[in-house]
C-alpha cells in the first residue's frame, strides 16, 4: 500500500479544520504549511517523520527560515509552527511517535535580544500633547492605548458603542486583522474582525480620567469606529503607518505602536498597580506572561534597589 506523502495529509488535514477553527487561526495553518512545513517535509510519508527530522526544522527555522531571505523566523513563531505540525500529525495517527512527548524538542537559544521599548515621561508628555492637535480621529488611539494598553488590533475594530462614557468602561469583545486564505490556486488577504485571541482578552476596561477628556472631544455615531468617525475601519497595517508619520511630523523618535501598550503595563506596575490587576487589563490568561513580557523595572527603579543593599 502506498504511503501518504506529508504534503498531500497537510492540504486534506487542513481543509478538515476550516470548518472549526477562528478564521484567522485557519489563515495561520495555511501560511504555516505552505511557507515552511511542506516545502522542508512533503515529500516525506506522514509516518516516516521522526523527531530528529522535526529538530532539524527547528534549527533551520530559526536560524534562515524566512522566506525573503532576512534571517531566522523568531522562538515563537516557530514553535507556534511546531504546534501546528504537532497537531497535524496527532490527527494522521501517529500519536505514539517520540514527537509528541513533553518538551521533546530544544530551541536554540537567541543571542540578540531587542530592547524593549517604554516610554520615558518626556517622550510621552510629548506624545499627548501631539496628539491634541491633530485633526483627524486616529490620534485618539494613541492616546487609548497609552490609558488601556488596548493592542493595536482591539484598538482598529473599536467602535463607539463599545465605549460606555456613562459608566467609564471600553468594552475589548473584538480585534481587527488581516489574514491569508486560498481562492482555488491564488492566495489572497482580506480584513477580518473576529473575538480576541483568547477569553481573557475579552474584558472590560475602566476609562482613565484624561482619556475621558479627549473621548468626550470626539463622540459621535455608535456605529462609526473610533479611528476612522465612520462606518469602515482602518486596519493595522495603515495604523502603524499613520503612527510612524504621526511621529515624524512632530519630531519624535522612531517607536513601535507596541511601546504604548508596553509603557501602559510598565507604569501600572510602578505606580503600584497589582500583577493580578495590569494582567486583567492587558487580557493576559497568567500573571506570568504579564510579567515576563510588559513588566521591565527602569534604570530609577534599580537604583532604588540597590541602594538597599548600602551599607551604613
Amino acid at each position: 500500500m502506498e504511503k501518504v506523502k506529508f504534503e498531500d495529509w497537510a492540504i486534506t488535514w487542513v481543509e478538515q479544520k476550516k470548518d472549526y477553527v477562528k478564521e484567522s487561526t485557519y489563515a495561520n495553518y495555511i501560511i504555516a504549511l505552505k511557507n515552511h512545513l511542506i516545502p522542508r517535509l512533503g515529500s516525506y510519508p506522514v509516518d516516516e517523520i521522526t523527531q530528529e527530522m522535526v529538530q532539524t526544522l527547528i534549527l533551520y527555522l530559526r536560524r534562515a527560515g524566512r522566506v525573503d531571505g532576512g534571517g531566522g523566523l523568531s522562538d515563537k513563531t516557530v514553535r507556534d509552527m511546531i504546534m501546528i505540525l504537532k497537531m497535524c500529525l496527532k490527527d494522521f495517527g501517529v500519536a505514539d511517535k517520540k514527537i509528541y512527548r513533553p518538551n521533546a524538542f530544544q530551541y536554540p537559544v537567541d543571542s540578540h535580544i531587542s530592547p524593549i521599548e517604554v516610554l520615558n515621561d518626556d517622550t510621552l508628555h510629548a506624545i499627548l500633547q501631539a496628539s491634541e492637535k491633530e485633526e483627524g480621529y486616529e490620534a485618539i488611539g494613541y492616546v487609548v492605548s497609552l490609558f488601556t494598553g488596548m493592542r493595536i488590533g482591539e484598538i482598529c475594530a473599536l467602535q463607539w458603542k463599545d465605549i460606555d462614557l456613562e459608566q467609564k468602561i471600553i468594552r475589548v469583545t473584538k480585534t481587527l486583522q488581516r489574514v491569508y486564505f486560498k481562492e482555488g490556486d491564488k492566495g489572497k488577504t482580506k480584513l477580518v474582525i473576529g473575538t480576541p485571541k483568547s477569553k481573557a482578552a475579552i474584558r472590560e476596561i475602566p476609562i482613565a480620567h484624561f482619556l475621558e477628556k479627549s473621548l468626550l472631544n470626539a463622540v459621535c455615531n455608535e456605529d462609526f469606529y473610533l479611528l476612522s468617525g465612520n462606518y469602515k475601519p482602518i486596519e493595522p497595517r495603515l495604523y502603524r503607518k499613520h503612527f510612524q508619520d504621526f511621529l515624524e511630523k512632530n519630531n519624535l523618535k522612531h517607536i513601535r505602536f507596541h511601546a504604548l501598550r508596553h509603557t501602559f503595563a510598565t507604569r501600572c506596575i510602578e505606580k503600584g498597580g497589582d500583577y493580578k490587576t495590569v494582567s486583567c487589563l492587558l487580557g493576559h490568561s497568567s500573571i506570568e506572561l504579564t510579567l515576563k513580557q510588559y513588566v521591565h523595572p527602569q534604570m530609577a527603579q534599580k537604583r532604588k534597589c540597590v541602594e538597599l543593599a548600602n551599607v551604613n
